[in-house]
């Protein structure tokens, strides 16, 4: 077992998505503080490398992975975005994990309806339930809202 690591899943808190399949991701800004640490972040900015630490990104979380993705546009490397996204979910059924964001809401909700989709959902299906049952805001932009419907596009 690797050092940090929780072997539980997230309470249902504000921020904490459960799918369907009773998989729970927590989404939030990377701005709030939180109580308990994930095992795995999946951060979503453009502030790479060892800029995060200068620009006051930090994560408390055991493993970091970060993804290109700037802010209202697209990951810059979708492929790669996809199976970041894909190892989140597998590893969500077994350890904590979250996605972050600058505000918490457009990016991190684009993400968390492309987990909707790794879960089972139609596209459509889970960006409503994102809307729904995380911010009614996410998915913000029609480019993230093809980006959802490709990823299902994919998985047939």
């Amino acid at each position: 077992m690797k050092q940090g690591r929780t072997e539980e899943r997230w309470n249902i808190a504000p921020g904490v998505v459960e799918f369907p399949s009773g998989c729970r991701i927590r989404g939030r800004s990377w701005r709030k503080r939180v109580e308990e640490p994930a095992d795995l972040c999946i951060m979503l900015t453009t502030s790479v490398g060892s800029r995060l630490g200068r620009a006051g990104i930090t994560s408390s979380a055991t493993e970091t992975i970060v993804i290109d993705w700037p802010d209202f546009r697209l990951p810059r490397r979708t492929s790669q975005a996809h199976e970041i996204l894909k190892e989140a979910y597998e590893r969500a059924k077994s350890e904590r994990v979250e996605i972050v964001c600058g505000g918490g809401v457009g990016r991190t909700g684009t993400a968390l309806a492309i987990i909707g989709v790794l879960d089972g959902m139609a596209p459509q299906e889970a960006i409503d339930y994102v809307k729904s049952h995380y911010n009614k805001l996410s998915v913000e932009t029609p480019a993230q809202r093809a980006f959802v419907r490709d990823m299902g596009a994919e998985r047939n």
